[in-house]
């Protein structure tokens, strides 16, 4: 191998996760999961990237390998192609959070700075010190806006009282370097499930009595409006909190959510006209997908608020 130096296994897998994620943003497939980059693009990549050079894919592939024993999860499959050469896949039965949390990680990035800016824009009372109650849900979108948060709280003009069950979100506020007295967080007493990495509780209205300044949720899918997860009890919980709880409710998704057709049997915990707002990336190299679609489907109540040039923030006006 030559170059300066060789990657760290960690900046290695995350430098790969941007790539597919890149790889999604310009592509026609509506899932990364169906994305293969062959071995020579991806050496290709990281030569542009932090120029080192590879001269052969056996090292990025025990790199890999070495991450994986380390997390204890699959990550990536190697695929061979027509030619004799080899292709890096994303694992397809991803099925755990630490796994999931490094899918569509671009365009999780870009709905977490759309969330940041409404957050740091909230209006503050003349003459008031502003405390911004937030209500943070499952998934891994929301641990990417916890680490901004904890990076940032210094400059927001007002304390933070943040109320999850999201062990990604509660963990990223236990560093030294979060004022605990800037950043409060309340979580919920439950039990823990591995699955979303989250806490969940016996008492299904756990927040009714606060006023929230937001309340963010995302889903597994979205399919006719209407918007689900797997786990049947964190069904139960999202539509408690979405129905019962007081605030600005905001539905986020990454895009790869929206299916027409739902691939699994279970209930929706809400709809598109239940939240406030809808936050997604913007994504200017994509063909029409199913985002797209959903876009013009509900048009007549989605009212373009913020358009940037990384995500939309769009008004949902019940009807």
């Amino acid at each position: 191998m030559g170059g300066k130096h060789r990657l760290k296994r960690h900046d290695l897998v995350k430098s790969l996760f941007f790539l597919f994620s890149q790889e999604y943003d310009s592509r026609k497939d509506e899932s990364i999961l169906d994305i293969q980059i062959p071995i020579n693009q991806v050496i290709e990549y990281l030569q542009e990237r932090f120029s080192v050079s590879y001269s052969g894919d056996n090292w990025i592939f025990t790199q890999i390998r070495n991450y994986e024993e380390e997390i204890g999860y699959r990550l990536f499959q190697k695929e061979k192609n027509s030619d004799g050469g080899f292709s890096l896949r994303l694992y397809t039965k991803m099925e755990a959070f630490e796994q999931k949390r490094h899918l569509y990680v671009s365009q999780k990035l870009k709905v977490c700075n759309a969330l940041y800016d409404m957050i740091s824009n909230t209006v503050e009372f003349p003459g008031q010190k502003k405390t911004v109650k937030l209500f943070l849900g499952a998934g891994s979108t929301l641990f990417h806006l916890a680490q901004i948060l904890a990076e940032k709280d210094a400059s927001l003009p007002f304390s933070l009282e943040i109320y999850s069950h999201n062990i990604s979100v509660i963990n990223c506020f236990l560093s030294s370097r979060v004022d605990p007295e800037h950043i409060k967080v309340r979580i919920p007493g439950g039990d823990l499930d591995p699955v979303t990495n989250s806490i969940i509780s016996p008492s299904m209205n756990l927040y009714g009595d606060i006023d929230f300044d937001y309340i963010v949720q995302g889903a597994s899918y979205l399919t006719d409006g209407a918007v689900y997860v797997e786990s049947l009890v964190e069904t139960e919980l999202k539509k408690s909190i979405l129905h019962k709880s007081r605030g600005k409710k905001v539905l986020i998704l990454t895009g790869h959510e929206v299916r027409p057709q739902l691939p699994i049997e279970t209930p929706p915990f809400g709809r598109l006209q239940d939240y406030d707002y809808l936050v997604i990336p913007h994504n200017r190299n994509r063909a029409l997908k199913n985002l797209d679609q959903m876009l013009l489907d509900f048009e007549r109540i989605l009212k373009p608020e913020i358009l940037n040039w990384n995500y939309r923030i769009y008004q949902i006006d019940a009807e």
